[in-house]
Formats: structure tokens, sequence, C-alpha cells
């Protein structure tokens, strides 16, 4: 039998750092472009990682969802959380708006699909931090809800030097997610 597809999303607020981030973490791109371009509702990356469980080893089809923050997209969202097996959350930690909104992504992309917290993965982008920030003091995160509490945490900045641990980290986020698909994908088989 083949090996499940693994279905990530990418989400977060508008112009958050979400495909800068996906861009790194998957190899897509090695650098962070200037400009900012909205994705238009969602990009797809397909690729495929090889992994093994129970000394048995698996090559799965792996597909991102790069979602739109906008919120006129909602309508799609249904359709990019069915049959999820995680979800990365983009937000910049100094904007009001985007934690406030962080609330919405995850009931959206973690309570409904029904993903545990080791399937989620929680990206405070920094990209932009020479621009004045708009919900807090510069420098000053802002507290996210207890939701977010047990979820991994990475920090973003888009500096060349931390793609190399954006890989990893992604790498070891995607293994969990392998991982538990698996085990859901074991358990599901005997039962039938």
């Amino acid at each position: 039998m083949p090996a499940p597809a693994i279905k990530i999303a990418v989400v977060g607020p508008l112009a958050c750092g979400k495909s800068s981030f996906i861009n790194l973490a998957t190899e897509t791109r090695e650098t962070l472009t200037d400009n900012y371009i909205p994705t238009v509702p969602v990009r797809i990356i397909e690729y495929e990682v090889s992994s093994t469980t129970r000394s048995k080893s698996h090559t799965h089809n792996v597909q991102i969802f790069d979602c739109s923050g906008d919120s006129k997209f909602e309508h799609t969202w249904p359709a990019m959380s069915y049959k999820l097996n995680g979800t990365v959350f983009v937000y910049n930690p100094e904007e009001k708006k985007h934690v406030e909104e962080l609330n919405l992504w995850y009931s959206n992309f973690a309570e409904r699909p029904n993903l545990s917290e080791k399937c989620c993965l929680l990206v405070a982008s920094k990209q932009n931090k020479d621009e004045e920030g708009g919900g807090g003091r510069r420098g000053q995160e802002i507290k996210l809800s207890t939701l977010f509490s047990d979820i991994p945490r990475l920090t973003f900045h888009g500096t060349p030097d931390e793609t190399e641990s954006i890989k990893q980290t992604f790498g070891d986020f995607l293994r969990k997610v392998i991982a538990e698909t698996s085990r859901g994908h074991d358990q599901d088989d005997r039962f039938t």
C-alpha cells in the first residue's frame, strides 16, 4: 500500500511572510524577494519526502497549500483544510491585528480538521524589522491566546544565515506530521 499523501497548510494574516517562509523551508527559493506579491487564493507546492517507519521506507507526496491571508478568500478555507495533516501558522508578533486573527486561523486550520499540536508549527515572522510596526510598540511582542501555548514556535527574520535552521526545523515538523499521519493511517487499516 502506498504511503499516504501529506497535506500541509501555511496560513496567517495578509502580508505576514507566509510565502517567504515556505519558499526557504522547502527550498523553492534560496533567497527572499524584495517585492511583496500577494498569493491569490492559494499556491500549491508539491514534492516528495522519504521516511522510514517501523523499518519500512516510504516516499510521501507532500502538498503545501500556501494560503492567501486575504479574508475575501475565506470561502475557500473548507476545501483547503479538507484532509489536512498539518498547519504552519505565520504571523508578525508585533502586529496586534495579526495576533487577533490567529484565533480564526486556528479554528479553521487546527480545530476543524482536528489536528494535534504536534502537527502544528507557529512562525513568528519578523522580516520587516527595520519598518515601523502597526500594533504594539516596536520590538514588543503581543501575547498570543492560550490556544498556541503547546505549539512549537520558530522566529523567522528572513536573513540568509538562518536558512539552514529554518529548513531543519521545518524538516523536523514534517517528520512529526508524517509520523502522526502514518500512525493514524495504520490504525485505520487495522479497523477496515
